[in-house]
């Protein structure tokens, strides 16, 4: 199945957006907006739906609803995240729950909007995303973090891992790549351009999710959580340290190259 992404958006107008409701309701308005919006916008009902759909065509975004009959959402995502390079994913849900919010952004999605929410708003989403996701594909790979993102053509070794931004890959010590989301994607090049230096939450909150109202502390440390189990995948030393009412240090020295 081919998901890809992997073609830049030069606007977000005219983005590929795929709705996953098993209301007709949601699924008619939302695209109906979209659409007069400028995007590429279609409805489908289930994950067996969306799974046929990216088997034809490739999307940039699915906005995807949590509580459906049969395959829920969550379980929809978790398929997905299997491919690196794969569309940007905005959960809806009209549980507000905090946990249920933490689990769906640590299953890798990249933006989570309550029911009942207007179209405007979750076209405003929409846009968010797709523009963090522009921003890393027309860079090759690089992403926009400010002062603190790698240049296109670095390349960064670090505790046996090698980090590729061009490529956007991230590789363990025994040659398996691992997959990133953007987010994590881009609070590892804070952390490779400013190793071994306390980074506080709220500059990580800053500089990974500026385009996110809803990025803050409890997200940025869900974030560094998730980062944390990737690259400690081969049970080896310590490589982000939490130190206490201060934030976060990236333990290992690293090694800046040119790719």
């Amino acid at each position: 199945m081919t998901v890809s992404a992997n073609t830049a958006i030069s606007s977000t107008s005219g983005a590929r957006i795929v709705i996953v409701d098993d209301d007709p309701g949601v699924r008619e308005l939302l695209t109906e907006f979209l659409v007069e919006n400028g995007f590429g916008a279609e409805a489908v009902a289930n994950g067996a739906a969306l799974r046929d759909r990216l088997e034809r065509r490739e999307c940039d975004l699915i906005v995807l609803d949590i509580m459906m009959p049969g395959e829920d959402g969550l379980s929809i995502l978790r398929s997905l995240m299997h491919d690196a390079d794969g569309p940007g994913i905005i959960m809806l849900s009209a549980i507000s729950s905090e946990i249920d919010r933490i689990v769906a952004l640590e299953m890798g999605a990249d933006d989570y909007v309550l029911k009942p929410s207007t179209p405007r708003e979750i076209m405003a989403r929409i846009r968010s995303v797709l523009r963090r996701r522009a921003g890393t594909a027309a860079r090759g790979g690089a992403i926009s973090v400010g002062h603190a993102a790698p240049a296109p053509t670095d390349c960064f070794a670090f505790a046996g891992w090698t980090f590729d931004s061009r490529r956007r890959k991230l590789t363990a010590p025994g040659g398996a790549i691992v997959a990133v989301t953007e987010t994590e994607y881009r609070m590892l090049a804070i952390f490779l351009r400013d190793p071994q230096v306390v980074h506080s939450r709220e500059n990580l909150a800053d500089l990974t999710g500026r385009d996110n109202p809803h990025c803050n502390d409890r997200t940025i440390d869900v974030h560094v959580s998730r980062l944390r189990r990737k690259l400690s995948v081969n049970g080896g030393d310590e490589i982000i340290r939490t130190v206490r009412n201060r934030g976060y240090l990236f333990l290992p020295r690293v090694e800046a190259r040119v790719a």
